[in-house]
């Protein structure tokens, strides 16, 4: 069992990084900084943060944390909305201080270390963590033309659970690479990567459209017409939700086409020409785009991400059965009155056509993805309000039965677990369970890694 840190460990621990000053104290300034997350539920206090800005000091900080048989957790971005980020008295790595991003033009590649946010990216706010939603997946407005973020990893610089610094790629530690992409915080932190990067045109056309409720049925088909491109340039979402002005319940569409805007007018024409009562489309920098929810879901206070899976065309009864359920259960608590159901319409043919063992990646299924995005203020309303997430995560299993799916609660972006869920690695990794157990024991046998979809390795 991983134990907290005593004041005479972490002295000793200081003594071997380079930086002593990225050894934060419960009492040092900067320590409740790096506690801070997205979401305020799973919050916990480390004994010690670990805040490193090079490899040789996560490596160290990793080494000692398995010598010392300690509690050991890594925070990139911070968006997590449970434990799997978090220490009670034990060790957390805050990636904080590796945030460098370079651009090699020669061979069209982009490395980041492992705490970029995909702000230094883009050069615009963004909280999301890339090394966090790189090795769960990550899904964007490019994937219908890319694929997953992690399909474009070209290699990764990983600090396994001895301490050892190891290149990982197709070429070196293929296992590892392997099971990097969809398992990375199984088997090792990752302190850089590497990605194949795409020519982006400066500019995008996208924004949002907001419909009144009694245009839902319309808004459905018109999303289900436009889900597929030819080229890949169009992405959607659809967001159920209550208007911030007036409070009533509507429905409102985040539109991206990467292109010019009277192509994009011409994709989603059965949008465009549908009434609305709040359109805000236009050509914008593509960095803009990203960010387009944020205001939205903005960091701070009680959230928590529930995963959900929709068949690729929605049927519009289906979609009106959760616009009235959302409706009466925000009427009835209004402190959930900026909870929302997001729905990704994402054509996801470049995902599901990678063999699923290609990668330790295991959802590659023909549904659409979404999720719930609870959010609220009183902690004593933590178990009621998650559990009606969850009944509507029900509910829309029941949905992909109907249309002839199989529901799942396989690993990806919005479905991850704690050792308090008791997922078995079968239930989270399905046929990539066993490969991943190989690597995990190669890699982990003690079991260092074990906070986010924990495979339940006794050493």
């Amino acid at each position: 069992m991983a134990n907290k840190i005593s004041r005479q460990q972490i002295e000793i621990l200081r003594s071997q990084v380079k930086e002593p000053t990225s050894v934060l104290y419960p009492d040092s300034e900067g320590y409740d900084n790096s506690l801070e997350r997205w979401s305020e539920v799973g919050f916990q206090r480390a004994g010690v943060v670990m805040r490193p800005t090079n490899t040789e000091d996560l490596a160290i900080t990793v080494r000692f944390a398995r010598d010392n048989r300690l509690d050991l957790a890594v925070k990139g971005g911070g968006h997590s909305t449970d434990t799997s980020s978090t220490s009670d008295g034990g060790i957390l790595i805050d990636l904080g201080g590796m945030r460098h991003v370079s651009v090699n033009s020669a061979d069209s590649t982009v490395t980041a270390q492992g705490g970029a946010l995909w702000k230094d990216f883009v050069a615009r706010p963004a909280t999301q963590g890339s090394g966090g939603l790189t090795v769960r997946g990550g899904y964007g407005y490019l994937t219908p033309e890319h694929g997953l973020v992690l399909d474009n990893l070209l290699s990764a610089k990983v600090v396994t659970a001895d301490g050892q610094v190891l290149n990982a790629s197709a070429n070196e530690h293929p296992d590892l690479f392997w099971a990097i992409r969809g398992a990375g915080a199984n088997v090792g932190v990752a302190a850089e990567l590497t990605f194949q990067a795409h020519k982006q045109a400066n500019k995008v056309w996208c924004g949002t459209m907001m419909f009144t409720v009694d245009k839902l049925t319309e808004v459905v088909e018109a999303l289900n017409g436009a889900l597929v491109h030819p080229q890949g340039k169009a992405a959607a979402q659809c967001v159920f939700g209550l208007s911030p002005d007036t409070g009533a319940p509507v429905i409102t569409t985040v539109l991206f086409f990467n292109g010019p805007e009277e192509e994009g007018r011409v994709h989603f024409s059965s949008l465009v020409n549908l009434e609305c009562i709040g359109m805000d489309m236009e050509m914008k920098p593509y960095a803009e785009a990203n960010t387009m929810l944020d205001e939205a879901m903005p960091p701070g206070g009680r959230k928590k991400t529930i995963g959900v899976k929709f068949a690729s065309h929605i049927r519009p009864e289906f979609a009106s059965e959760l616009m009235a359920e959302f409706g009466r259960k925000l009427a009835t608590a209004p402190e959930l009155a900026k909870t929302c159901l997001e729905i990704d319409c994402f054509d996801l043919s470049k995902v599901y056509g990678v063999p699923v063992t290609e990668t330790a990646f295991p959802s590659r299924t023909k549904t659409l993805n979404g999720a719930i995005l609870l959010q609220w203020a009183d902690s004593s309303k933590d178990q009621d309000f998650i559990a009606w997430g969850e009944a509507i995560q029900d509910i829309c299993d029941d949905e992909l039965r109907r249309a002839g799916h199989e529901p799942d609660k396989l690993v990806s972006t919005f479905f991850g677990y704690t050792q308090d869920d008791n997922m078995t690695p079968e239930e989270m990794f399905g046929v990539n369970a066993d490969a991943l157990l190989k690597v995990k024991r190669e890699y982990d046998p003690e079991d260092v890694f074990n906070k986010l979809n924990p495979l339940g390795l006794s050493g």
